[in-house]
């Protein structure tokens, strides 16, 4: 191989190197910037969540006092039959 071919080599070489070095770094970068953006939508996932088991844990508490209070008033109709029981005269059967 002579001289000349050498330096052709070498500067194909080189040509090579800087444009494998600009895809690499380029990559690098949109990498990164896709990495950023996966962070930001963790988190905004995560803020999801929280606010998910909040409105959860709304629902619920709503939901047990709902219980209550029917059961509330379930032992309040119950009372009533009971008076409207005590107050009515029997039926006469006949």
């Amino acid at each position: 191989m002579s001289d000349d071919d050498l330096k052709k080599l070498i500067e194909s070489n080189a040509r090579a190197i800087e444009a494998l070095t600009d895809n690499f770094a380029s990559f690098q970068k949109e990498w990164q910037k896709d990495r950023e953006e996966w962070q930001k939508d963790r988190r905004g996932i995560y803020q999801l969540l929280g606010q998910l088991t909040r409105s959860m844990s709304d629902f619920y508490e709503v939901q047990s006092d709902f219980y209550r209070r029917f059961d509330q008033i379930d032992e309040r109709q119950a009372r009533m039959t009971e008076i409207l029981d005590r107050l009515s005269p029997p039926e006469n059967k006949q």
